[in-house]
């Protein structure tokens, strides 16, 4: 082997120096985005996995101001369940994460919006199943990653029945960099820890409130480790793709069901993600959200 001179092993020493005291650069949003995308976990008798959009439009009609999906009816229950599934899996497409990135003063939020195209929530989470239940066709639930200005993992948000919860990067679990988030069967509601866990209960209609305390019947969310899932990410921005500029509602009436009676109807389903409050107040919204 050759011997180096001093002068290029003078170079190759002050190029290390500079090296080692240069600076780390803070990764790219699409970086953080792809590093920091959450593992989600569902329930072993969960029928969707978080989908991509493209099916659900490609199957609804716009009625007035919102979507209805042509093919099934949020009126018939549980025995539209199968309908659904049906159709979502003909267009055979994989599953699907859409993220944001934001910056907030000294923080950055990344947000995972993840889309189902019915929501069936079922007092039973195993047959025979229940004459309790509330349903919605389109499903828009989320998580939240929050960073400090270098990239450095605080704390991580996830969406719930009415609003959210949060919790400290060290207590939630990970796979690698990626968060585990266990999905209620059938809400889809995002939790940190499989469980059955009571339901908030303020954004739901006071007369069902009341039939369901009448009957003494506990709100549940069923939440169990079955299948793990890491969905492809897709980015969006408020206008990108184009349907994020949809201020409609993603889905026909609302439903909820009593025993010897007929489904009462309220509402529709829900908004895109860029009307939501976590998108337009990113960390305040999360920093609001409970510790869980």
């Amino acid at each position: 082997m050759r011997r180096l001179g001093v002068p290029v092993l003078a170079i190759l020493a002050l190029t290390a120096s500079v090296a080692m005291s240069a600076p780390s650069r803070v990764p790219t949003p699409v970086q953080l985005l792809r590093a920091y995308a959450p593992t989600m976990v569902l329930h072993p008798n969960e029928r969707f996995r978080p989908e991509s959009v493209d099916g659900f439009l490609a199957d609804a009609d716009l009625v007035g101001s919102h979507y209805d999906q042509r093919l099934c009816r949020s009126v018939d229950g549980p025995a539209a369940l199968d309908c659904y599934v049906t159709a979502d899996a003909a267009h055979d497409l994989p599953p699907v994460v859409y993220g944001a990135y934001f910056a907030s003063g000294a923080r950055i939020v990344l947000e995972y919006w993840l889309f189902y195209p019915f929501d069936l929530y079922q007092i039973a989470s195993t047959p025979p199943l229940s004459d309790f239940w509330q349903d919605h066709e389109g499903d828009w639930e989320a998580v939240a990653v929050v960073l400090d200005a270098a990239g450095k993992p605080l704390s991580v948000g996830t969406s719930r029945h009415c609003s959210g919860a949060r919790r400290e990067w060290a207590r939630v679990q990970k796979r690698g960099t990626h968060p585990v988030i266990y999905v209620a069967l059938g809400s889809h509601a995002n939790y940190f820890a499989p469980g059955e866990i009571p339901l908030d209960r303020r954004c739901w209609p006071p007369v069902a409130i009341s039939i369901y305390n009448a009957y003494k019947v506990p709100l549940r969310d069923h939440v169990a480790a079955g299948a793990s899932v890491s969905p492809q990410g897709v980015p969006v921005t408020a206008t990108t793709p184009s349907w994020m500029t949809f201020a409609g509602n993603w889905g026909e009436t609302q439903y909820v069901h009593f025993p010897n009676n007929a489904p009462f109807a309220y509402g529709l389903g829900p908004k895109g993600p860029a009307f939501h409050a976590l998108w337009k107040k990113p960390l305040a919204t999360v920093l609001g959200w409970p510790r869980g």
